[in-house]
């Protein structure tokens, strides 16, 4: 069985990396809370954002480089990198490689996520597209 850190580095490899959106539906409560600006509500919300993040950076890889748990409670740095494929942020595709890195937090309940903060480092992923 996962502990709350595998569960949450798991979410980024099965979320972002390898698209298994089952993976997400059932490690993601029905009933979560996205703190940060993407403010999902569900498992179902989560999902659709990662849809929306495949759709803007192919080949899109999420490594969890740090990670920390203690409780329910678990913190990752995490480094993406895709190629800007779609619209980001209203910026056409530009097929430009872009790698930036996020911080995220994790309530961990029952073996489920149902809860989350987080951002991405909006400016910096706006200027790397556009420079």
């Amino acid at each position: 069985m996962m502990d709350n850190k595998e569960i949450v580095i798991k979410f980024f490899d099965e979320g972002y990396t390898n698209k298994n959106y089952d993976y997400i539906m059932g490690c993601v409560s029905e009933n979560y809370y996205d703190h940060s600006p993407a403010n999902a509500r569900s498992n179902a919300d989560t999902v659709g954002i990662l849809k929306l993040v495949a759709e803007q950076f192919s080949e899109l890889k999420a490594e969890v480089i740090d990670v920390f748990g203690e409780n329910n409670m678990v913190a990752v740095r995490v480094r993406f990198e895709g190629i800007h494929t779609g619209i980001c942020m209203g910026i056409p595709a530009t097929g430009k490689k872009i790698s930036f890195e996020a911080l995220e937090y994790f309530k961990v309940n029952d073996k489920k996520i149902v809860e989350s903060w987080g951002y991405w480092p909006d400016k910096e992923i706006e200027y790397k597209l556009l420079n």
